[in-house]
């Protein structure tokens, strides 16, 4: 008589990254394994000199690990439905249609049927078999030899490591011996499963059975649920030797980077609601990284399909949906630590955009404070690379916990007079330049977002690099940036006078200005007094209107002073004289209620005693955590005197072509508008004319 059992091999990988279960990946760990090669910016750099590491262990994903498995298989785990638990009765037939062993591995297999079908819950794996087997054979020996099923699983666990376990169904026959799940590998080898239950049940041909495995069985269960691998075999044996074998694919315990992908319910519709809709279906990711970022304990799986970014998991929407977003840009490398103190991983991202020739690149921190979706809480540009990489301007980047700092790196290829590239279209968010103001930015958690903190100033007249195309490392002569103004923070210059604003407006006395420099605006060449109040600009000082008089321009395309972001001077005309550069965000309500936050940038010129405005344009638009991000940056004009304003097409987030409900604005309105990727607009500079700044 011959004799049926099940075995289950069963491999583990520990949890990649933050939130425990898995060796941590340092920034440093080399690219492996194969698959289509994808450079980020920060490739070429390394390449050349290398981006500074981003600090501290994480869970940092850059290119193939070898070990990314697509989400569909033919083989799937289906979720238990709590209203229908799964009873073990031996018979399948509430069970989900089973998936047949198709490929011969082995031997002769005439007549052998395989079909299995898998289940879980939040404590179970349940595993289902039919088996169809002309001279079935059973008794209470379950060896190795007897016929069997294996089934080897795979769960992700370190990057490109694997652990194996097997396991053994034994079903026994109805009225004469009872079934057995054992271990069939390992220290445990032949010993039963702890707290395993297999019923089978006769079927015309051969036999059938259910069984449940607890997850408990596994330590590396207990927060790793997603990106699993199976293949299930049976192995016809005659209780002597094994004579064939069938089975749903290839991989062993041995080979477990050959197993096909097992898809959960969760990543089961990523693949059905996403990447076959996409023709992405059967693809492997290129990014792929398990972390605990919302939810329970277990960890979600993070993928990146091209441009596709997807989240998904046994605990996050309930095991049965999942988040995706189409992102702007290439995604070149994913990183996951706690940052934000709410004991689960924010997600670092370097994030690539190509602007004609060079390629911008860009470092984002998303966290998942509230509700199921990221949120980005943080963007900084950190390199700005030319081609090859053979012109490259780039920032070191250091993230600790609650604290993220940028610093000034040497240019390479580029100086003051020659770096002509847009960055990004505000000030926390551009590259810092070795030639500008600033050596280093420090950004610190504040109300769930990275907000500045603080900035440690250098010269602003050297530019340090190379010649531009040399490439060669040697410090060439270097040009002086077109002068700034002397910009100071303020004294008690003009007491009486600005106490005599706060009268005429009816200002409470004492208040303090949010913004107060002193800088040379107009008159002579004394430096004034310019305090933001409110959202009233106030200039004064002992140059400016006899040094008794203060003019005054209310900024009432804010609803609220705290909507002024910053206050900052420049010459920008090339006069001789700073203008006032002012950024903001005014709050729109749409016809049809919607809420958008447009981001501006706004000049105000100071002549013969009066403020005035010579130019504004939009920097960015976001509603409900979409957003667009323009490109604007302040170039050294033609003429050598002053500065043009270059806008270009920025990144898009949440937003596509098609789902964006705005069209392109035209240029020349009462705000010159943001250029969308898609505008068909590639740039736009302004200049100034004399009385404003307008395009050719």
């Amino acid at each position: 008589m011959k004799h049926v059992y099940c075995t289950v091999s069963i491999l583990l990988l520990a949890a990649c990254g933050g939130g425990g279960g898995g060796a941590a990946k340092g920034p440093d760990s080399s690219s492996g394994g194969g698959g289509e090669k994808h450079e980020s910016i920060g490739d070429a750099v390394a390449a050349q000199g290398g981006l500074a590491s981003l600090g501290g262990a994480g869970n940092r994903e850059e290119g193939s690990t070898g070990v990314e498995v697509a989400f569909g298989g033919s083989l799937h785990v289906e979720n238990v439905d709590p209203k229908s638990p799964v009873k073990l009765d031996g018979v399948l037939k509430e069970w989900p249609a089973r998936t047949r062993a198709s490929e011969k591995l082995s031997g002769k297999t005439d007549g052998l049927e395989l079909g299995v079908s898998t289940q879980m819950d939040d404590a179970k794996l349940y595993v289902g078999a039919e088996i169809t087997d002309p001279r079935l054979a059973r008794s209470s020996r379950h060896g190795e030899s007897d016929d069997h099923v294996s089934m080897t699983l795979a769960f992700p666990a370190g990057r490109g490591g694997l652990k194996a376990y097997e396991i053994g169904f034994f079903p026994g026959k109805p009225g004469e011996s009872s079934g057995a799940v054992k271990w069939l590998a390992g220290p445990s080898k032949g010993q039963e499963l702890a707290g395993a239950k297999l019923v089978e049940s006769d079927i015309k041909g051969g036999v059938a059975f259910e069984a449940s495995l607890p997850w408990s069985t596994f330590p590396e269960a207990r927060t790793m649920r997603v990106g699993l691998r199976a293949a299930v075999r049976y192995h016809d044996g005659d209780g002597s030797a094994v004579r064939g074998v069938i089975g749903t694919g290839q991989g062993s315990v041995e080979r477990p980077g050959d197993l096909p992908a097992l898809p959960t319910g969760a990543e089961q519709a990523v693949a059905d609601g996403l990447l076959a809709q996409k023709n992405l279906l059967g693809t492997a990711p290129k990014i792929d990284v398990f972390a605990d970022v919302a939810g329970d304990e277990r960890k979600e799986r993070i993928s990146v399909f091209g441009r596709f970014f997807t989240i998904c998991g046994p605990g996050y929407r309930g095991g049965r949906q999942f988040f995706w977003r189409e992102v702007s840009g290439e995604l070149a490398s994913f990183e996951t630590r706690e940052l934000t103190g709410r004991g689960k991983d924010d997600m670092i991202v370097r994030r690539r955009v190509t602007n004609g020739a060079v390629m911008h690149e860009m470092i984002e921190v998303w966290a998942i404070a509230t509700g199921d979706e990221p949120t980005t809480i943080f963007t900084q540009e950190i390199a700005v690379v030319d081609g090859p990489g053979k012109r490259r301007v780039t920032n070191a980047v250091r993230v600790s916990a609650k604290e993220i700092e940028v610093s000034v790196e040497p240019a390479v290829g580029w100086d003051a007079t020659s770096f002509r590239e847009p960055t990004a279209g505000t000030v926390e968010e551009g590259i810092l330049l070795p030639w500008g103001t600033v050596k280093s930015r420090t950004f610190k958690l504040e109300k769930g977002k990275f907000a500045k903190s603080g900035e440690v100033a250098q010269a602003a007249t050297a530019a340090a690099g190379t010649g531009a195309g040399t490439g060669t490392g040697t410090t060439a002569s270097t040009t002086r940036d077109l002068p700034a103004p002397t910009v100071a923070k303020s004294t008690d210059m003009s007491k009486l006078v600005m106490e005599a604003y706060l009268r005429d407006q009816g200002v409470a006395a004492g208040t303090k200005p949010r913004f107060d420099i002193e800088v040379h605006v107009d008159g002579d060449n004394r430096p004034e007094r310019v305090a933001l109040v409110g959202r009233d600009i106030v200039v004064l000082g002992p140059g400016f209107k006899g040094g008794n008089g203060y003019a005054r321009m209310s900024l009432t395309q804010f609803a609220d002073d705290k909507d002024v972001s910053e206050l900052t001077a420049r010459d920008v005309t090339g006069d001789g004289a700073a203008e006032l550069v002012v950024r903001g965000v005014r709050h729109v309500t749409t016809p049809s209620g919607d809420h958008v936050a447009v981001e501006a940038l706004f000049i105000y010129q100071v002549k013969s005693g009066a403020i005035s405005r010579v130019f504004s344009v939009e920097t960015g638009r976001e509603q409900s955590g979409k957003r667009i991000q323009g490109l604007v940056q302040f170039v050294p004009a033609k003429g050598g005197k002053g500065f043009d304003v270059d806008v270009r097409p920025g990144v898009a987030r949440g937003w596509t072509e098609k789902t964006y409900p705005w069209p392109q604005d035209k240029p020349g309105g009462s705000i010159e508008p943001l250029l969308l990727p898609w505008g068909g607009v590639p740039s736009l500079r302004y200049s100034w004319n004399g009385t404003q700044f307008a395009t050719p």
